[in-house]
């Protein structure tokens, strides 16, 4: 299969021309609407609501609260065999008690969405009020969330090696505080649930069907398989639409009730206060090593806010945890993590989930290291790299670093941002007393393929005319799976990648799946595909070869056909061989749910330049230098378009976006008015660069790469403001970098 080209996406032309169909497209006439009543406060012991009003009122068919629905709670594990935090469990409307501002008490039902919306404000919602529990009060557990647990901890690990801390002649430390954010996705959550026979048909925004199908066949008490999930175009994801949350249930069981079609979408404010959040750790780093720049240990303490209930975000601390030793090869190292449960929004899985916090503390820290030992920050990643001859390397997490050079990445970086030419800018506008510049590193790796073992679905077959049609697991949210998947099975074959028909994203059409998040899709899911297309391309030239009483070894493939070697009119199509297929007994099918050997761990490089101006605070982005290695890649035009993506969201994160509360729990900017993300005209100055080290544990080669600009870019930017700050003294900076924050650290020094 040819490598590295990049077909016109097939996902396009439907979406550039309006006519994609989302979630919101496929609410019809007859379609009941739900508008959710939530908490105003954010921790206290809820008075039964009076519902009875609202259900007079025009339009309204049905107002419902937790007692009237009687769904179990959500389950604090967010998928089987994870830990789950016990008595930590979530009901999709609030009973006896809310948790933070936004949690569904009562749903009214009505005609139209803007009945819904007009009778759920006629709801009051009281309410005792309890003190609010934000991170630091919740491990001092004065006020418990769930009070028959005993703790606000969700979860707590620790990894430390065998024997005792090595001596250090340099210690530093570094504290990084990594706050809430949030998706903004173009669509925010949709659902529309629809009776179907005996089950429903839902569809939903989604980035893996077939855990929603079970899921909601928990909750409702029904057999999953007659809940058929379907996706439509999604826009966009970003681990956000991977989640469980307390809406869908809902909607599904007044679907069942009711007997008719029932949606629910999520409005923008409701996006921005109800979660799920991302990120929201905080990190105390400390690293000790030799003069020379050698680092000898790290020791790390994670504290992550899981929000009110811990069903997604209470592991997204233990996907930063295994990654904390970066891409260094040291001694020893110390990590500790714990979850603790806020009175605030859920937090869940966002894009890098877990990898661009420990990439921001890590880095930060070998910052810290390289200025108390007087080393430039490159020097002290050199020395300090994983060997290119040592992989396949085994941390002091577990994890094995499949393949990889460090080292080069960081060269390429380094020269392509010319980094020389401006440190001797920087040298200049110190001597010159102008707005300093600041250089700098981001170095990282990240871990792709999910968990250990976990697999994904693949079918390719031959249709009755000859056609090849592919099935995933894998479920699309924009990253062009379409184009990537049908040009592995063309590729295959010998056929047009247009002509390949494509199914994913549901559960009626696909057999099996696991879906898209962690990076794992092209290693997994592309895997299947291309594993099982060449199985049923052997099975095709075995019933070519007897149809042209030819030798198999003498056959080529020939225009999405089979032909003879040195016979050129000597042909048979795949409609052919089909037909033949079925006259003989011979399937042209083939599946597998494939697991691939290891996981994979992509890693890179990222160079800022930032511009500070010293009377204002503003931090202006002169130059982002990104050096990726993902891997083979089979369609270029899409790893950049991956990359960017990342990159713009990474930028947004170091330098504008936060979800900010009140001491009372309140959001207080829960409006794209007060959250600010980058936008068409956030500046941009941006060079990518890869490096290629195929991974060695699947047949394509490849490593994940949507997550890589969340995780390079914010450490990356974090260090350029420091470097550029440090003859100002300013030595506690945190993200966001806003012109407020930054002019407040300055002004503290003086």
């Amino acid at each position: 299969m040819d490598l590295g080209h990049a077909p016109v996406r097939l996902e396009d032309p439907p979406l550039i021309t309006g006519a994609g169909r989302f979630v919101g497209d496929m609410v019809g006439a007859g379609t009941l609407h739900c508008a959710f009543v939530r908490s105003p406060v954010a921790h206290g012991r809820l008075l039964p609501p009076d519902l009875g009003g609202a259900r007079g009122l025009p339009g309204v068919v049905a107002v419902f609260g937790a007692d009237d629905l009687g769904l179990p709670d959500m389950p604090s594990s967010p998928h089987p065999g994870a830990p789950g935090a016990a008595g930590m469990g979530q009901p999709p409307l609030a009973r006896d008690r809310v948790r933070y501002v936004g949690e569904p008490v009562a749903v009214v039902v009505a005609e139209s969405a803007v009945q819904a919306v007009d009778a759920a404000g006629s709801v009051w919602i009281e309410a005792e009020e309890l003190p609010a529990v934000d991170v630091d009060s919740a491990q001092a557990g004065d006020v418990l969330l769930f009070p028959d647990t005993g703790s606000n901890i969700a979860h707590r690990a620790t990894i430390m090696t065998e024997g005792p801390r090595p001596a250090a002649e340099i210690e530093a430390s570094a504290e990084v505080d990594i706050p809430r954010i949030s998706p903004v996705t173009i669509e925010p959550l949709a659902i529309l649930a629809r009776p179907a026979g005996p089950g429903l048909e839902v569809w939903c925004g989604h980035q893996a069907p077939a855990a929603l199908s079970r899921q909601l066949g928990g909750m409702l008490g029904v057999d999953p398989s007659s809940i058929r999930a379907r996706v439509p175009d999604v826009g966009g994801a970003f681990g956000t639409k991977g989640q469980f949350y307390p809406e869908y249930p809902v909607v599904a069981a007044i679907a069942q009730r009711l007997g008719r079609p029932t949606a629910w979408l999520q409005s923008r404010t409701e996006q921005l206060m109800c979660g799920a959040h991302g990120r929201a750790q905080h990190i105390t780093m400390r690293v000790g090593g030799d003069r020379d720049g050698r680092i000898r240990y790290l020791a790390a303490e994670i504290v992550g806010d899981s929000g009110a209930y811990p069903c997604s975000g209470a592991r997204v601390p233990f996907y930063t945890l295994p990654v904390i030793q970066g891409p260094y090869d040291i001694e020893h190292l110390e990590a500790t993590a714990i979850a603790v449960v806020t009175s605030r929004a859920p937090v869940g899985p966002y894009r890098g989930a877990g990898r661009p916090e420990a990439a921001i503390a890590v880095e930060r820290a070998v910052d810290t290291f390289a200025h108390a030992a007087g080393l430039l920050p490159e020097e002290v990643r050199r020395r300090n790299f994983v060997d290119p001859a040592d992989f396949p390397f085994r941390s002091h997490t577990g994890f094995v670093y499949d393949s990889g050079d460090y080292a080069a990445a960081l060269e390429l970086a380094i020269d392509t941002a010319d980094v020389a030419r401006w440190r001797k800018l920087q040298a200049e506008r110190r001597a010159g007393g102008g707005d300093p510049i600041g250089v700098g590193i981001g170095s990282f790796i990240e871990r792709a393929g999910g968990t250990t073992g976990s697999g994904e679905y693949g079918r390719v077959e031959i249709s009755r005319d000859g056609g090849v049609v592919v099935r995933t697991g894998s479920t699309p949210s924009g990253q062009g799976h379409r184009t990537v998947w049908s040009q592995i099975a063309a590729g295959v074959f010998s056929v047009p990648t247009e002509e390949v028909t494509f199914y994913a994203g549901d559960t009626g059409e696909v057999a099996d799946g696991v879906g898209s998040f962690a990076s794992r899709s092209t290693q997994l899911g592309g895997s299947a595909i291309l594993r099982t297309a060449i199985e049923v391309r052997a099975r095709a030239r075995a019933v070519a070869a007897g149809m042209l009483e030819a030798s198999e070894a003498d056959l080529v493939l020939v225009d999405g056909g089979f032909g003879v070697v040195g016979s050129p009119g000597t042909t048979v199509t795949l409609a052919e061989v089909a037909a033949e297929s079925r006259a003989t007994g011979v399937e042209l099918a083939a599946e597998e749910m494939y697991t691939g050997a290891t996981l994979t761990f992509p890693f890179g490089t990222y160079v800022a330049v930032v511009e500070v101006e010293r009377e204002t605070g503003e931090v202006g982005l002169l130059s982002l230098v990104a050096v990726d290695d993902c891997g083979n890649v089979l369609n270029p035009m899409i790893v950049e378009g991956q990359v960017h993506g990342s990159i713009m969201q990474g930028i947004g994160e170091a330098l504008l976006e936060e979800v900010v509360y009140n001491a009372d729990g309140q959001p207080i900017n829960a409006n794209l008015a007060g959250y600010l993300v980058p936008t068409a005209t956030q500046p941009l100055p941006l060079t990518a660069r890869r490096t290629t080290t195929p991974a060695p544990g699947n047949p394509l080669g490849v490593k994940g790469t949507g997550e890589a600009g969340c995780i390079g870019a914010p450490p990356a930017i974090l260090n350029a403001v420091y470097d550029a700050l440090r003859d100002e003294g300013a030595t506690s900076l945190n993200f966001p970098l806003t012109p407020a924050r930054v002019w407040e650290a300055i002004r503290s020094t003086r």
